[in-house]
């Protein structure tokens, strides 16, 4: 049984992930470090995703019994993402691993990461910017362009639906 969720928020979209999660679900949301002992239940865990990477989650199932994974990135939700996210961070197929639109605000950023991703977002906007070229971007990837043409921006939507309908049948 699922007894809280846990999350790892670097510009905010984690929380606000967690807290809608929170509302829908009637369950606790703490930021990672800040929860109580999670005695005989799981949790569900939302970071961010830094080069693939969910953020925090190779400790956090050292530590604590994991249902679910949700990452958050500023990138575009594609059909391949959530297998590509599941080998690269290694999450065994009994946890549930969803990807999630995050906003981002490079002006919360550390200075060293603040640094790689101004360069970063250069290229995110010359890919986006080529793709337009053939096809209209969809709402994710127009959010994203505009994150990274702009440097901040929301993700196309805070949908959560799909992991509430999961936990409901876990």
């Amino acid at each position: 049984m699922i007894k809280a969720i846990i999350y790892n928020s670097q510009t905010g979209s984690c929380k606000r992930y967690a807290e809608e999660l929170s509302r829908f679900l009637a369950l606790p949301a703490y930021a990672l470090g800040q929860q109580p002992a999670i005695k005989d239940g799981e949790v569900i865990y939302v970071s961010w995703v830094m080069a693939g990477t969910v953020v925090g989650y190779s400790k956090v199932k050292k530590q604590l019994p994991v249902a679910a994974v949700c990452a958050v990135g500023m990138a575009p939700v594609t059909e391949g993402s959530a297998a590509f996210g599941r080998e690269k961070n290694q999450v065994p197929g009994s946890v549930g691993y969803f990807c999630l639109q995050g906003g981002f605000n490079i002006n919360k950023l550390p200075l060293p990461m603040n640094l790689i991703m101004r360069l970063k977002v250069k290229d995110i906007a010359k890919k986006l910017e080529f793709k337009r070229l053939k096809t209209p971007l969809n709402a994710q990837e127009q959010a994203t362009y505009v994150m990274a043409t702009t440097g901040r921006g929301e993700p196309a939507s805070w949908d959560v639906s799909e992991i509430v309908a999961w936990v409901k049948q876990h």
